[in-house]
């Protein structure tokens, strides 16, 4: 299979990531915790948000003190956040095809993604907008971009293996 064609599936994956991405984050799918938000809205009733955190580490210090397991919901929260965004970190890489200043390129973009997220999330009191998410979700990134890094080279030295061997 030739690297074009890879990278055909890789953009698909991409939006079906990006799109489950925006379902799970803003949509808060398949909780339905936004129905509260909704019905305020159509009601003309004043919409509750919560406050934001603006305090690096102010949200994630606590819960890693207070998490006595790897199964307390505050690890999970911790780890659902770096984890939602690794694949950002793998797939960017390839979609973009930009060479220079990739780890750059990858880290701003998903900063600015998970900024995004969070300024949604506070306008429309679909969530809590927390400056910690930002942290953790680029961290993600970061993790993602290091896999990509360990993938991809062996991924084109086989395309090219297997290009040579059949001529």
């Amino acid at each position: 299979m030739s690297y074009n064609k890879i990278r055909k599936y890789v953009i698909i994956l991409f939006v079906i990531y990006m799109i489950l991405l925006f379902m799970v984050l803003i949509l808060k799918f398949p909780t339905g915790m936004i129905s509260e938000s909704v019905q305020a809205w159509i009601g003309g009733d004043e919409i509750i948000r919560l406050k934001p955190q603006f305090v690096p580490f102010g949200t994630i210090i606590p819960y890693i003190e207070q998490a006595h397991e790897l199964s307390d919901w505050f690890v999970k929260n911790l780890a659902c956040n770096i984890i939602m965004f690794m694949p950002y970190g793998f797939l960017y890489p390839i979609v973009t095809r930009k060479q220079d200043c990739l780890l750059i390129r990858t880290v701003c973009s998903a900063c600015l993604l998970s900024a995004g997220i969070e300024i949604t999330q506070y306008i429309t009191a679909f969530g809590c907008c927390d400056i910690d998410d930002v942290i953790l979700n680029t961290l993600g990134a970061v993790i993602g971009f290091g896999i990509y890094r360990a993938v991809y080279k062996k991924i084109i030295n086989f395309i090219v293996f297997q290009k040579r061997e059949k001529n």
